[in-house]
């Protein structure tokens, strides 16, 4: 406790006049060094950071340093909320750079725990906002941090020669920098080193591990320098020599030992498994062995619990069903034998049912005799014939078409998905206001701002649905929140008023194959047959 006083007390005097340079000063050092020797220290750092910050910017950095702690252990929960309330915050200012930082890292986030769609949507919206920073050496260096954050992203995907084209690219950005660029260009040449050695150029991957090392000298030694000695390890491995390879993972094992970051342990057990496994030690093989399903199963656990918060826990409707059918065919049996009245509910069940698949296909016939919606569809003449009929033009042509081109990109991104999407958030993102908004959403999009953002997510569901059937067997509520949906009830109104079914049963008609794939299709290009869904 003293020492937190202190600590405050220290804060508190270096930063009365929110002195920028002591603010980063101690931000990089908390990072780099504290981090790895006292993980409790640095976050206590981290909280005095935000405790005394006077403005929204130092705010918002001070919650991504907290972010970037937790990223280190793997807890990507709590990462993820420290990375969102920053994102609120800076999203309040116009300082592009930062934005762009608290969109890279939530890429990462997103990629860490497998929600993919999210992380490319974060990725390429860092990349747009790189470009409107005013200052060209940190817009270069920030466009760099974006796209190494992308050939992250296609190793993830195992798209090795994509990730080293996408490497190459942030080398590009960071030779029009001649600040701040140390600790990219280590991680580019490590990553650069990891793609070749994963397509079977050794000699390239070698080259890049040794630039990747003798620049790292120059920092203190952190997780970054124990992937690169990991990395040699892997090529020695690779070439028989073990005694290189013993060097170069004791290294490696020293820094992760002192490290509390799963992920970095992760790779480097997987490593050592190798090596032991080569030099025939079936003693070090095995107590690695032990460690490293110790760490896969917290990564497994922290990943798994986070994507169960976004897509709920999967249900078990396929057990229920088949107990449900199970007692259904006794009672049937019962009741044909001693009330005929029980027969006939029955009959009138399957009659029904048919009905209500008829009605289904009646319903696919009936909207394909009707004008399609497209929100992704870019009819030029269309907006000039509006054009022509609009007397006093609210907007000039051009902001138009600007704003319907941010819609497109928006359409496409599944950024609608955010429960949080607001008339205001995306008049920012369209770089625009929000009356111009609601006019060209009202004008080419025939809805109002909620209708157009339920018809967006009922289209979601239904595309998941159709091509994915795992998620047929989520609980309706698990596909509301997924779709960004603030509650089940919400949900099932505007599925059946754009659907004219309820959720449940349209899964089931999916499930039973009821329909042919060309119905199915026709479904999916959302002819709404009712535009109102609020």
């Amino acid at each position: 406790m003293k020492f937190f006083t202190l600590l405050f007390t220290l804060f508190s005097a270096i930063f009365y006049a929110q002195d920028l340079a002591s603010f980063n000063a101690i931000y990089t050092k908390t990072f780099l060094e504290t981090s790895q020797k006292d993980f409790n220290k640095a976050l206590r750092v981290a909280d005095s950071l935000y405790t005394i910050s006077e403005t929204p910017l130092l705010q918002a950095k001070s919650l991504m340093l907290t972010a970037t702690l937790y990223q280190q252990t793997a807890e990507f929960e709590k990462a993820l909320l420290y990375a969102l309330k920053s994102e609120k915050i800076i999203e309040k200012t116009d300082n592009a750079t930062w934005k762009a930082r608290v969109y890279g890292f939530l890429a990462s986030q997103y990629r860490f725990v497998r929600l993919y769609d999210k992380s490319k949507a974060y990725s390429e919206m860092g990349f747009a906002i790189s470009k409107e920073i005013t200052n060209q050496e940190v817009a270069n260096n920030t466009m760099a941090m974006m796209m190494q954050e992308m050939a992250y992203y296609d190793i993830e995907k195992k798209e090795y020669k994509n990730s080293i084209q996408k490497l190459k690219k942030s080398e590009e950005y960071l030779e029009k920098t001649t600040a701040n660029k140390l600790v990219q260009t280590i991680d580019n040449e490590q990553l650069l080193g990891y793609n070749y050695y994963h397509i079977g150029d050794f000699e390239e991957s070698f080259n890049h591990y040794e630039k990747a090392l003798k620049l790292s000298k120059d920092i203190p030694e952190n997780y970054r320098t124990a992937l690169i000695h990991n990395g040699f390890t892997l090529l020695y491995l690779q070439k028989n020599d073990l005694k290189n390879a013993k060097k170069h993972l004791d290294i490696t094992l020293r820094i992760t030992e002192q490290s509390k970051n799963p992920s970095l342990k992760n790779e480097v057990y997987e490593t050592s498994e190798k090596y032991y496994a080569a030099t025939k030690n079936l003693e070090g093989y095995v107590k690695t062995r032990e460690k490293h399903d110790t760490v896969k199963k917290t990564l497994q656990k922290n990943v798994q619990f986070l994507v169960n918060k976004s897509y709920s826990k999967i249900d078990k409707e396929n057990i229920q069903i088949k107990k449900s059918d199970s007692s259904k065919s006794t009672i049937i049996v019962i009741i044909t034998a001693l009330f005929v009245a029980g027969l006939l509910l029955f009959l009138r069940y399957r009659r029904i049912q048919k009905l209500n698949i008829q009605h289904f296909k009646k319903i696919i016939r009936d909207l394909d005799e009707k004008p399609e919606i497209s929100f992704t569809k870019d009819n030029t003449d269309d907006r000039k014939d509006t054009l022509k009929t609009v007397t006093q033009p609210m907007m000039p042509p051009e902001t138009e078409e600007k704003i319907l081109s941010f819609l497109q990109k928006f359409e496409e991104s599944e950024m609608y998905t955010d429960n949080n999407i607001s008339l205001s958030y995306l008049a920012t993102y369209c770089e625009t206001n929000g009356k111009y908004l609601s006019y060209i959403i009202n004008t080419y999009k025939n809805n109002d701002f909620n209708n157009y953002i339920n018809i967006l997510r009922i289209h979601y569901v239904i595309q998941k649905l159709r091509n994915n059937p795992t998620y047929r067997k989520y609980k309706i509520a698990t596909l509301a929140e997924e779709a960004g949906f603030s509650s089940l009830n919400k949900f099932s109104t505007v599925f059946k008023k754009a659907t004219t079914l309820t959720p449940s049963l349209f899964i089931k008609y999916l499930n039973e194959d009821k329909l042919k794939d060309k119905e199915i299709t026709e479904l999916l290009e959302i002819k709404i047959a009712d535009k109102n869904l609020v």
